[in-house]
């Protein structure tokens, strides 16, 4: 199993190709370059949540935060894909 650093290394590796590659999980979370730069600057993790979903489970709300650092983008994404146990690992 992978540590959490060593995700994080994996995807920064990757991520900071200068194809301006992105990761989506199936639409949920996704991290992606927002600006054509090569390396991209600007980086942005999207997600959905249901705040409701122990009220009524048909009302998910599409969540953005932007980022100047690839780096901190990276980890925001480990940090919200391992609390929504987002992913085959889970």
């Amino acid at each position: 199993m992978m540590t959490i650093e060593e995700e994080i290394e994996h995807l920064f590796t990757f991520l900071s190709h200068k194809g301006g590659f992105d990761v989506d999980m199936g639409g949920t979370l996704c991290i992606r370059p927002i600006s054509e730069d090569s390396p991209p600057t600007l980086w942005e993790v999207d997600w959905t949540e249901d705040p409701y979903a122990k009220v009524s489970p048909a009302f998910p709300y599409q969540f953005s935060k932007q980022f100047s650092s690839l780096r901190a983008a990276i980890e925001f994404f480990v940090e919200k894909r391992h609390l929504t146990q987002n992913g085959l690992d889970f």
